[in-house]
């Protein structure tokens, strides 16, 4: 048995995606609006997380939020929701027989808001950014504080949490200016999945949210040239371990250089076997928490190393994750290192066309942004292609500390703040 998808886009310019999962004993119905930090105005850092919050606090046929709840878990898990910077996705977890029902549900909660409880609601948004400030309000966010000097000149950079001050000022009219300006089917995608022929799935779909608004489609500012590096930002805060990065800006999944760059996140970063885990953890006893991503978008992306390290370390973190760098570039994955990568990246998308989230990753949010998005078999042929000489190439390109802030979140010495911008300071210098 194997999945098969069909696309339409309804009259009210929803664009939809059935995906027909005969073995499945569960179903998935999913919505993502183009929404989150890197579409909102200053004055309204945060509103797309507040506002993502508050669409559960009852609605048209539902009038509370525990009358949501109740209606959601009859029919599986209950609603779940996350904003990024990029876009807002919802998604409900069904049984089988019960996706029209959830569907229409979803429709319902979005379309039809009552937004009530609104001081319940800000009370746990502000108990939620508590991790990002410390007990004076200063932020000590590193992927903030990161990507504010990374992307300055967009809202890209934004916080997704928002500001205290706005959490504490947002209301009703806020809420509702908000979700009239960028919850209309034309700024949306929806994605069902489930055991039902594609065709029952697109008429589920039609039923629940063919009734939506049309709204508009809204599209993003564009990232200039970012400020010339390296950045160094350390920032004073008590804790145990430091929160120590580098973050260097990319291309976008657009970029032909795309695949290397994911492929290079994998050699870095998927299993104890990968050059990071091996050096900082097996050789070095540096670090127990530490990560390399890449975050993708279309026109731009952000390639972070990190770890959490004792504050004597953070000296050597540095010096140790730009020779982690200088490997790429000078020592490319290749042979059996190259057949590890590819396997790894292989599995991933193999591992996701195994469950429903996966699938809704794969087939419909891409949506949000490419109307024909490349197919899974299309991604895998285009990782394959990437050889040893690109991967070094691109590594290379990685080096560029015109590209690169590094941001400490910690209790660093004078010493050690003086030797890590010494370090970022000569990388430049040589460049």
């Amino acid at each position: 048995m194997s999945i098969e998808i069909a696309r339409e886009t309804l009259a009210n310019g929803l664009v939809t995606t059935a995906i027909h999962r005969p073995w499945g004993k569960t179903a998935m119905v999913c919505v993502d609006v183009r929404v989150g930090a890197r579409y909102e105005d200053p004055r309204d850092a945060g509103l797309s997380h507040f506002l993502e919050h508050m669409v559960f606090q009852g609605c048209a046929d539902h009038p509370t939020p525990d009358a949501v709840n109740e209606a959601s878990e009859r029919l599986g898990s209950a609603i779940d929701a996350s904003t990024s910077r990029h876009h807002t996705h919802y998604e409900h977890h069904v049984a089988a027989d019960r996706l029209a029902e959830s569907a229409r549900l979803l429709a319902a909660v979005l379309s039809t808001p009552r937004f009530m409880s609104i001081e319940t609601e800000r009370g746990i948004i502000l108990e939620e950014a508590l991790d990002e400030f410390d007990e004076g309000g200063a932020r000590i966010d590193a992927d903030t504080i990161s990507r504010r000097h990374l992307w300055p000149d967009v809202p890209l950079g934004h916080s997704i949490i928002g500001e205290l001050s706005h959490i504490k000022r947002f209301d009703m009219d806020d809420l509702e200016r908000h979700h009239q300006t960028f919850y209309g089917a034309a700024n949306m995608v929806a994605t069902v999945v489930g055991p039902q022929s594609t065709e029952a799935l697109l008429s589920i779909a039609r039923d629940a949210f063919g009734g939506l608004r049309t709204g508009q489609r809204h599209a993003p500012a564009r990232p200039e040239a970012p400020v010339g590096g390296p950045v160094v930002d350390l920032v004073r805060d008590h804790r145990s371990q430091c929160d120590a990065r580098l973050v260097i800006r990319t291309p976008g999944v657009d970029h032909a250089d795309a695949e290397a760059l994911s492929l290079l996140r994998v050699a870095l970063d998927d299993g104890l076997a990968s050059r990071m885990h091996r050096r900082l953890g097996a050789e070095l006893g540096l670090a127990y928490d530490q990560w390399a991503m890449w975050e993708d978008y279309p026109d731009t992306g952000a390639f972070e190393l990190g770890a959490q390290v004792s504050p004597g370390k953070v000296r050597t973190f540095y010096d140790e994750i730009l020779g982690l760098l200088e490997g790429l570039a000078e020592r490319p994955p290749s042979g059996d290192e190259l057949e590890r990568v590819r396997f790894r990246a292989r599995w991933a998308i193999h591992s996701a066309l195994e469950v429903p989230e996966g699938l809704v990753a794969l087939y419909g949010t891409p949506r949000l942004w490419w109307p024909d998005p490349p197919s899974p078999a299309e991604r895998l042929t285009r990782l394959e292609a990437v050889d040893t000489a690109t991967l070094g190439r691109v590594a290379a390109r990685l080096l560029d500390p015109e590209q690169m802030v590094a941001v400490c979140i910690g209790p660093l010495d004078r010493t050690s703040r003086r030797a890590v911008r010494a370090r970022l300071k000569q990388l430049g210098e040589s460049d």
